[in-house]
């Protein structure tokens, strides 16, 4: 298991997270009526998830990577508005554009893989693989279709290959050179 200093600040903070996310869909949503209804959907929903250590140990991992990403973002933006161009301008690109968030999708989604992967080896039995120890205290290992050695070290080995590179420049090589054939001339609609 994961030792966590001040385990119950953890506790709270995927709490209110997870309160946060689900009051805000349903709210969003207009799905029921009565404005209370939302809320204790989210408190029931909220208080359920912290029963299950596995999902609060991923999303204390998972969190470093999220605010990192973000943080990289407002970096981006703050500097391209010292750099003189107009905040407007940039605000039009990003409600625009298709590229940007799709490749914080992307990161996101190879970030999430690396946490589960990190996580999952201090559960042995999220991966299908658990140790039992016979009558003789041999131990013998039940095995699933999914790899039990899916940790960070595993998954930046693969991102990192040269061959995994590659094909990732050469896909947005292709999309770059897509995205310049079929844009529209500026002044044409």
């Amino acid at each position: 298991m994961i030792n966590l200093p001040a385990f119950g600040l953890y506790d709270l903070a995927v709490f209110v997270l997870v309160f946060a996310l689900v009051y805000g869909l349903l709210a969003r949503s207009k799905f029921f009526s009565s404005s209370d209804i939302p809320a204790l959907i989210a408190v029931a929903i909220g208080l359920v998830t912290l029963m299950s250590s596995f999902f609060v140990s991923f999303l204390i991992t998972f969190l470093p990577y999220v605010l990192t990403i973000m943080f990289f973002i407002f970096l981006v933006i703050f500097l391209l508005s010292t750099a003189l161009v107009p905040q407007s301008s940039i605000i039009d690109y990003l409600k625009k554009s298709s590229l940007v968030p799709a490749l914080v999708i992307f990161v996101m989604f190879i970030f999430g893989l690396i946490a589960f992967g990190t996580v999952s080896s201090y559960y042995p039995g999220v991966l299908g693989v658990v140790n039992s120890t016979t009558a003789n205290n041999t131990t013998v290992a039940s095995t699933s279709s999914f790899p039990g050695d899916l940790n960070s070290t595993y998954i930046m080995s693969i991102l990192t290959s040269p061959s995994f590179l590659t094909t990732i420049l050469t896909l947005m090589a292709m999309t770059i050179a897509v995205f310049a054939l079929t844009r529209q001339a500026p002044g044409k609609k």
